[in-house]
């Protein structure tokens, strides 16, 4: 750990979920059971043992028990391309644990519920101290660190017809529906946590970029985001308890899918990168 800098994960070794930081071609074990919020909340600490990489296999670093809050429209030139005015205050929806498959592995399209399955490059901070009614000065205080995160949409989900269907007919948003189907995200690779990624967030430096086959469909810096995640930490806390383990994702910028006509079809290769991090890299199914 250099500066207080670690990277953590959750790792299947032998059968049994660990924690573990990677080293190279290692990962260094620093708990034998699946206890991802403690770890965050008190550090990653010495080492137990040593495994080799390809005796680890990589998990989303997301307890059974973390929420995953996501923020709507949270990038202006998104908000655009969604012909949407910025909100006056953050629009969070919820996403479950199931939603995410881990760095390495396959996307599931769901194509029995969806044929307009698209992809959203995100920040995602994690929390690494309990959080209720924080400040703008406190918040980032409650910050663990932070990964990618690729927030799979429905598109043809996202609302429902009130009433008969047809062009007269008002909709009402179904975010649970259109964001929530069974491993249709991905979070990872790990966490990347310490001091230096807190101060990038209070700077708001960082970049998040998405690749799509090879080609970036998303590039742009959090400083472009409608609401920092200071703003973000102090809304939600005042909502509710933040727990050690939750992740919010800090919204994503323009260039989605919907907005290019250009749906995720099976063999697709997406790449999610936020600067200075491993890229997130998964394919579709």
């Amino acid at each position: 750990m250099k500066n207080g800098h670690f990277n953590v994960g959750r790792y299947l070794v032998g059968g049994k979920v660990v924690i573990g930081c990677p080293q190279g071609d290692n990962v260094d074990v620093v708990c034998e059971s699946d206890e991802l919020p403690r770890i965050l909340e008190a550090g990653a600490g010495s080492a137990i043992r040593r495994v080799a990489s390809a005796e680890a296999r990589l998990l989303p670093p997301l307890d059974r028990a973390s929420r995953v809050f996501a923020v709507a429209v949270n990038y202006r030139e998104h908000g655009a391309e969604a012909k949407t005015l910025p909100p006056v205050r953050p629009i969070i929806f919820y996403k479950a644990p199931s939603n995410f498959v881990a760095h390495g592995e396959v996307l599931n399209p769901n194509k029995k519920m969806t044929a307009k399955f698209d992809y959203e490059g995100e920040i995602a901070v994690v929390i690494g101290r309990e959080c209720k009614d924080a400040s703008l000065e406190t918040a980032l205080d409650h910050v663990a660190g932070i990964c990618a995160l690729d927030d799979g949409s429905a598109r043809d989900l996202t609302r429902v017809s009130l009433g008969p269907p047809g062009p007269e007919a008002k909709t009402w948003p179904d975010w649970t529906a259109a964001k929530g189907l069974d491993g249709a995200s991905a979070l990872g690779p790990t966490i990347s946590c310490g001091p230096d990624i807190v101060a990038a967030l209070r700077a708001r430096t960082l970049r998040i970029s998405t690749r799509l086959n090879g080609e970036v469909v998303q590039d742009e810096s959090m400083a472009e985001m409608v609401f920092s995640t200071e703003e973000l930490i102090v809304a939600l806390s005042s909502y509710m308890t933040l727990l050690p383990g939750d992740v919010i994702a800090t919204g994503t910028p323009a260039g989605v899918g919907s907005a290019r006509n250009r749906f995720l079809a099976s063999g697709d290769e997406l790449q999610v990168q936020v600067s200075g991090l491993d890229p997130l890299c998964v394919k579709v199914g």
